[in-house]
């Protein structure tokens, strides 16, 4: 480490080698702040916080790459398919050592059992590692690391916390890097992540850790992700403004002044906007986490208040008034969106369907009946009707013309400079959405009056002209051949098909792995011949041909990635002389797909339609990352807007987490070793007789153990029912939540999830089918007494009297009397329930998980791809519809169990049914009960029934 250190001191980009023996061009490059991260942190356990846009997906793949060795085994979860395209495509571009892989459902477990003994970097869910990790299938010794792409969501969930759980208990001193990319609630950028490794833990957070700034969240997060130490890494960082800012890009700043028709329509919608946020505050109980200079602020109304994002988590527990003002805020901002980035004409037609859908009249919350929304409507029609001597037009936006203006600025430069560069320029155009995007396309590709008039006919208004008026020609501002709209679907694509390519190429590497251990144990059998096996038996020369053919693939696929992208050849680029430059349209927010197109076109020249923080700071990496290139940002922008409020609010909102963040920094307290011991199992056991041979009981009795739902390892009681000494085994089961015993079945619901279970009608069926497969049926409501001071609402179980409250409470009256022989359980917290847990299993046998595993529910009768414990493949057999709602009338069975009728292979007919006797029957159903009733019902005599009464 010395020497890499003394070799890079004066580099403003250096190289950072994978290996003592990797090649020379095996490197990788890395900004100088990126350097001293990785450096000062090397050895330890720590939890980094980045800034918004400061690369965190460099750093993540320098690590992947780092790992890419096939005596390390790295896992990588909780990821979503643009993050696994993104690293997948940059890793094999890389020509890593040792090429990823992608555990799914499609995965057998002999398959992953064997990849695991390849080593490398694996991407998996989350479910699949924890089964994994329980089930001891993997190799702990040989584990390096795990990474979780956004972290965030373990403040909410316990999945990602009991794998780490697992893992540090299992490998007390193993080397945990952690990345971690956490965005700020305000922004809705909510990226997360973390890695690791054999003995520090290393985590990343970033883009903005506006949610970490609560009171003791990081402290919490800390405990979970069971590291000790804090990276702050702030844009003003002396390490990161020592790589940003000399080669800080050309900036050119356009400020436009908004029109008044503009600027009084928008001015209406934000004003509106703030009554309902108003409104909102007033009709919910105040809470800490509703801050009142919230809307004091110059942004207020703008983005969503921390009271809208509490509310919409809780969805089925707030009021109706609650319920109307969050569907109107939704609406009038994405009203107040088309005003500001839309044309005149689109905003009229969005905003008379809304005053003409009788629907929305008579579910909003009353801000269509305003005298603010009688003028906002005066006004956008007069933004449609300007008339000029004789001729009537629509208000375009200034940001048109402007930016016209620098695309025609641009091709005149272009010609000038054209004899002097080398390759042709490309430029960048950055749109606040697809529909924006579009737009613009249109109007650079047809002209600004040609675009109106599609508009006014596409739409059916009469805006623009006279009638009989023949349609306008084109005047295109640039060459349409030469302008390129990338859009979300087209990244869906791309990286779908780098996705499957690698699980093919991941296939036939298991399926050549089998075969080469299979030659190896004849070999190894037959070592008593003397003969030396040739190297092709052990795959060696398998393996050398592999790598010819992944290169191969690789260089194939990237020719489909460039035709699919709408690259040019260069052979086409050169036909004309006179040929604009290529026009790349991308829209913000879509981090992989900026980041993809800067590093494929390279352009020269970017042009900001629409400001976003975490954009500019993309180009700001990708100038410092090619210092050797020229780029010039425009940026237009309409001064004393809301679009430059919003942008001044993000960088405060950011700078104000940070201050906070540090702050905490200074308290944070750090365990020396982490706490995975496991507390001894409190077995309630009976007193015996001392006549039953002595009254001793069995001491070699295991943990008691416990059936768990996949689902349910995303809440806390899983966890602490670990920690209570009890095995957990996980299942995805149709029937429970938690199987404690062969009679005992038990459904866990938390208030929320209870009211919402209510009037979806869901709980009734769930207990229904509990009831008909299980003895003593269980309904645990586990009321989280530490969440209570949050809560914004009473709710409808703590004396809440709104309408739909009563409706809820009303709902579990009629569940309580509908099923008697149900048992209801109150708990306080996954502490309490545990306790509770312990005193059901007293006595009683443990569970059988291919028994649990064999009762199917009603709700979904179709075998679980998933679920590949059992083994057993569903009989696909077509079943007649008319025949099964017949049968679902008969006494006592429903539809579930008429389908496994149905698809048995023991009954091929109704006559078979009806000739079955008890055994048959129950074999089938696994319902004895049931089975004898339905052997009664067909072998009673009616007639004579009928006579004798």
């Amino acid at each position: 480490m010395s020497e890499i250190t003394s070799s890079i001191e004066k580099a403003e980009v250096v190289s950072w080698p994978r290996n003592k023996l990797c090649e020379e061009e095996d490197k990788i490059e890395l900004l100088r702040f990126e350097r001293n991260v990785m450096l000062d942190t090397y050895a330890d356990d720590v939890l980094f916080v980045l800034a918004g846009g400061l690369g965190l997906e460099r750093l993540v793949f320098h690590h992947l790459h780092l790992y890419c060795d096939p005596q390390l085994l790295v896992f990588v979860i909780n990821t979503t398919p643009q993050d696994d395209a993104y690293f997948l495509s940059r890793l094999r571009d890389s020509k890593a050592k040792c090429p990823p892989k992608i555990i799914t459902a499609d995965c057998s477990i002999k398959d992953r059992e064997s990849l695991y003994m390849e080593g490398g970097v694996y991407f998996i869910t989350s479910r699949i590692l924890m089964v994994d990790f329980l089930q001891e299938r993997i190799p702990v010794k040989n584990v390096a690391g795990i990474i979780v792409h956004r972290a965030h969501q373990l403040l909410n969930g316990f999945q990602e916390s009991f794998i780490l759980r697992l893992y540090r208990e299992k490998k007390t001193g193993g080397f945990v890097k952690a990345f971690r990319l956490l965005v700020s609630q305000i922004l809705h950028c909510l990226f997360k992540f973390f890695i690791a490794e054999q003995t520090k833990l290393h985590l990343f957070l970033s883009d903005n850790p506006g949610a970490l700034s609560g009171m003791g969240v990081l402290q919490r997060l800390l405990n979970r992700l069971y590291i000790r130490r804090v990276r702050l890494l702030p844009r003003f960082d002396v390490d990161v403004k020592g790589s940003l800012d000399p080669c800080s890009p050309h900036m050119i700043e356009i400020s436009l002044d908004l029109p008044h028709a503009m600027r009084r329509v928008q001015s209406l919608l934000v004003d509106i906007i703030r009554t309902c946020v108003r409104e909102l505050r007033q009709a919910s109980l105040p809470t800490d986490d509703t801050p009142e200079e919230e809307s004091i602020q110059p942004a207020a109304g703008l983005l969503p208040s921390s009271l809208e994002i509490q509310l919409k988590g809780r969805q089925f527990s707030i009021t109706e008034k609650q319920q109307r003002l969050l569907a109107d805020l939704k609406q009038l901002r994405n009203l107040l969106y088309k005003a500001e980035e839309l044309d005149p004409i689109t905003l009229y037609c969005c905003l008379d369907e809304v005053r003409n859908n009788k629907n929305l009249i008579t579910t909003n919350s009353g801000w269509l009946f305003t005298q603010t929304s009688s003028k906002l409507f005066a006004e956008v029609d007069k933004l449609c009707r300007i008339k000029s001597n004789t001729k009537q037009s629509v208000l375009e936006p200034p940001k048109w013309k402007a930016l016209l203006k620098v695309l025609e600025e641009i091709k005149i430069n272009y010609k000038l400079d054209k004899m002097n560069s080398e390759r042709e320029p490309t430029v960048l155009l950055i749109g606040a959405g697809n529909e924006v995007c579009r737009q613009l396309r249109d109007i650079i590709s047809w002209g600004v009056t040609k675009f109106l008039w599609i508009q006014n006919e596409k739409l059916g208004q009469k805006f623009i002209g006279e009638e009989g008026k023949t349609k306008p020609e084109a005047q295109p501002s640039w060459d349409p051949s030469q302008i390129i709209l990338f859009a979300n679907n087209i990244e869906g694509e791309t990286g779908s098909e780098i996705v499957n390519n690698m699980k093919a190429l991941q296939k036939e590497f298991t399926r050549r792995n089998r075969k080469r251990r299979r030659l190896f144990e004849e070999v190894k059998t037959k070592h008593n011949s003397g003969k030396q096996a040739r190297l092709m038996r052990f795959g060696i020369v398998q393996l050398k041909k592999m790598t010819k053919a992944e290169e191969n693939a690789c260089t194939t696929s990237l020719n489909v990635d460039d035709v699919q992208s709408g690259r040019p050849n260069d052979s086409e680029g050169v036909e004309s002389q006179d040929q604009d430059p290529l026009l790349v349209i991308v829209p913000s927010g879509e981090r992989y797909n900026l980041i993809r197109q800067l590093e494929t076109f390279e352009p020269r020249i970017v042009i900001l339609y629409h400001s976003d923080m975490i954009s500019l700071r993309l180009l700001e990496m990708y100038r410092a990352c090619h210092s050797d290139k020229q780029l010039t940002i425009y940026v237009i922008m309409y001064a004393n807007s809301n679009e430059e409020e919003r942008y001044l609010c993000s960088l405060r909102k950011e700078q104000v987490a940070f201050e906070e963040m540090v702050r905490e920094q200074g308290t944070l307290m750090s365990a020396r070793e982490y706490e995975t011991d496991r507390e001894e199992p409190h077995r309630l056991i009976l007193m015996r007789s001392t006549r039953d041979a002595g009254g001793r009981t069995d001491q070699n009795e295991g943990n008691p153990k416990v059936i768990v739902d996949m689902r349910e390892f995303q809440s806390e009681l899983p966890t602490v029912l670990y920690k209570r000494g009890v095995d957990l085994m996980p299942a995805t089961i149709e029937v429970g939540d938690y199987i404690l015993s062969p009679n005992i079945a038990v459904e866990r619901k938390a208030l929320d999830d209870l009211t919402q279970s209510l009037h979806s009608g869901r709980i009734f069926k769930q207990i229904e089918q509990m009831l008909r497969h299980y003895k003593n049926v269980i309904l645990l409501i586990e009321a989280n007494v530490k969440d209570d001071y949050k809560k914004v609402n009473g709710g409808p179980f703590q004396g809440e009297l709104s309408r739909r409250c009563r409706e809820t409470r009303s709902l579990f009256t009629i569940l309580v009397r509908t099923y008697p022989d149900m048992n209801i359980i109150w708990t306080l917290d996954p502490a309490h329930s545990s306790e509770m847990f312990e005193e059901l299993k007293l006595n009683e046998p443990e569970p059988n998980l291919l028994q649990a595993l064999a009762i199917k529910s009603d709700l979904d009768e179709c075998a679980d791809a998933s679920n590949s414990e059992s083994g057993d493949k569903a009989i696909s057999k077509h079943s007649n519809s008319v025949l099964h709602r017949q049968m679902t009338r008969l006494p006592g069975i429903s539809s579930g169990e008429v389908t496994r009728l149905m698809k048995c292979g023991k009954m091929k007919c109704l006559l078979d049914v009806v000739n079955s006797d008890t055994n048959e029957l129950a074999s089938v159903l696994n319902n004895k009960k049931l089975a004898s009733s339905l052997h009664c019902f067909f072998n009673t005599d009616f007639k004579l029934k009928t006579l004798m009464s």
